[in-house]
């Protein structure tokens, strides 16, 4: 239905993660989902202008995406752009992938579900830096491991030494190992569909925050000090906190802050704020 309205506005489409994912899975229907997020092709301004033309009501825009109130019962976040890094050099090369592959995206439609989703190639190199983001944030879940797991089932030897090659260069490779261990102890995956491999010591420690956090980090007694109305004690829970990962991700810790900065100047300056 929401792939249909924006088609209406002549707006190509890609719903990522769940959804799509759920399609990999023995049965699609088992694999709860939560908001729907939608990559919409076309510049932000572009997108922006036919949401608010529609009479859509849009809240955050942000440099990613959009929360959107297309539905009462359902959240959707419209995506201009897939993901990002924090990391200013790595992030020109992600957004680099993502606009490379994004013509196979949108492209990629699934008769059977009637909307379209990434392909397995996209997705390989794509929820990994979804899983990335959520450590940074609010949490990784072992829903998003489970998802990762079937990616990988459905994938091809050439299509994982493709993924693995953009996560080297995208300085993740010490992550992805730490993402083979937890898919080889907790979910079995067969090594030989491994991107690379596990790495014991990052597997460990990214396991023990996923156990300890639960799903979004809403498990945490870490985080119970958080308060999401002040922005600025967010600010200041959110850096104390990803300090746990210094050792393990220093690029992306290290550059959160400046980009924090630099992305509220350019929300300010683009009138989203």
């Amino acid at each position: 239905m929401l792939s249909g309205i924006l088609s209406h506005w002549n707006c190509k489409t890609c719903v990522l993660k769940g959804q799509g994912v759920a399609q990999l899975y023995p049965e699609p229907l088992l694999r709860q989902s939560g908001d729907i997020d939608i990559w919409v092709d076309g510049t932000q301004k572009d997108t922006v202008t036919k949401l608010r033309n529609n009479y859509i009501g849009i809240r955050n825009i942000d440099y990613v995406h959009s929360g959107c109130a297309f539905f009462d019962d359902v959240e959707v976040e419209v995506h201009f752009r897939p993901s990002w890094m924090y990391n200013p050099f790595k992030n020109k090369k992600l957004q680099k992938f993502f606009k490379e592959n994004a013509k196979e995206q949108f492209g990629n439609v699934d008769a059977n579900v009637g909307f379209t989703y990434p392909t397995i190639q996209f997705n390989l190199v794509y929820s990994l830096i979804h899983i990335n983001r959520h450590i940074f944030e609010e949490g990784i879940g072992l829903r998003q491991l489970c998802d990762y797991y079937y990616i990988l089932r459905h994938s091809t030897k050439e299509e994982r030494d493709k993924a693995l090659a953009v996560m080297i260069d995208l300085g993740l490779r010490k992550f992805v190992g730490a993402i083979m261990y937890i898919e080889d102890v907790v979910l079995g995956i067969d090594k030989k569909m491994m991107l690379c491999q596990p790495n014991e010591e990052g597997g460990r420690f990214l396991l023990e925050e996923i156990m300890r956090g639960g799903n979004f980090g809403h498990y945490d007694e870490r985080n119970r000090f958080y308060s999401a109305n002040d922005r600025f004690r967010r600010g200041l829970f959110t850096l104390r906190r990803n300090l746990r990962y210094l050792r393990h991700y220093p690029s992306e810790v290290l550059w959160k802050p400046l980009w924090q900065i630099w992305h509220w100047c350019w929300r300010k300056c683009k009138g989203y704020l």
